[in-house]
């Protein structure tokens, strides 16, 4: 999952790290591996119920750029880049508005968009990162966020797809 996550970020990457003169060329991948490292960081900070639908109700309404968690990875990703490569504030905060918003919204829509098949389980990914089980087996029992949300949305009538538990393919059935 993390290797995914990682060539999504490499291929939105060409652009506004790869092609960018404000950037070494020396310092590309590093670059991209901060990126990488503030997309999976920022993302096991998303603990709470709240913070995982707003996250999932921005990328659906093409407005990511604008939720906090987003905002706060950004952030993150500037300042890391800024510090260890020596990049402008301006270059690094131009960098972080293209490409992290749209790694997020990558990472939340690429499992709507293939209905959840392809090897690809966001839920899996937020369950791993939050205390839940990783291997995306058996993730109504687990602890952390992806328990949570689960327990919380069966109670709710949110298991749209009637396998046992709610996820991305619950969210994509209801619109």
């Amino acid at each position: 999952m993390f290797d995914q996550i990682f060539d999504m970020i490499r291929q939105s990457g060409q652009s506004t790290v790869i092609d960018n003169e404000q950037v070494p060329n020396e310092h590309n991948e590093d670059v991209l591996k901060e990126a990488h490292n503030a997309v999976v960081s920022g993302l096991e900070n998303v603990k709470d119920t709240d913070q995982a639908n707003g996250l999932f109700e921005s990328v659906q309404s093409g407005s990511a750029q604008s939720n906090p968690a987003v905002q706060q990875i950004s952030n993150n990703f500037m300042g890391s880049i800024m510090n260890k490569f020596g990049i402008s504030s301006g270059a690094a905060a131009s960098i972080a508005a293209a490409l992290i918003p749209m790694v997020i919204s990558k990472v939340v829509g690429r499992n709507n968009q293939q209905g959840g098949a392809g090897g690809f389980d966001l839920g899996g990914l937020l369950s791993g990162l939050t205390g839940g089980n990783a291997g995306g087996t058996n993730t109504t029992q687990s602890g952390g966020l992806g328990g949570t949300i689960n327990s919380a949305g069966r109670k709710l009538g949110l298991d749209k797809d009637g396998d046992g538990d709610v996820d991305l393919r619950d969210l994509s059935k209801m619109f």
